[in-house]
């Protein structure tokens, strides 16, 4: 009897806390990550590469080359090889580094505000500029 008394016990005390234990792991839904879930930069941004291509082409059919870019100078060899995506953005690329103008970045897709596209040499570049890392490499967009 007295080992009847003692499962019962443990039983209701262990349906009794089953609740609590469900819901620990939820917030107040309250929109507050407090450090739980996707971290902002485990975030997938989609770089849609054609549509890119596209609507620089477009824009720059329409419009002269800025003067930056009416050379086209391509890239020295070694610069162009460190040029990968998920990488870092090589040093002495960035002094080479031509912003994409604002009227032809409003027409692009819309990008997080911690992202910034830029020319380099005939490709265009989409880097994170929080840590500096090349996001996506958008080869010969001329």
């Amino acid at each position: 009897m007295r080992h009847a008394k003692h499962a019962l016990l443990v039983t209701l005390l262990a349906v009794s806390l089953a609740p609590g234990v469900a819901f620990a792991g939820q917030g107040r839904g309250r929109g507050h990550a407090n450090g739980r879930g996707a971290a902002a930069s485990d975030e997938a941004v989609v770089i849609d590469r054609d549509g890119h291509r596209r609507i620089v082409r477009d824009y720059y059919r329409n419009n002269a080359l800025p003067p930056g870019l009416a050379r086209r100078r391509s890239l020295p060899p070694g610069l162009e090889k460190q040029l990968r995506e998920r990488g870092e953005l090589p040093p002495g690329l960035e002094k080479r580094l031509t912003a994409v103008p604002s009227p032809l970045a409003a027409r692009l897709p819309g990008l997080p505000p911690y992202y910034s596209r830029y020319f380099a040499g005939s490709d265009l570049l989409v880097v994170d500029t929080r840590s500096n890392r090349i996001v996506s490499v958008i080869p010969n967009i001329f």
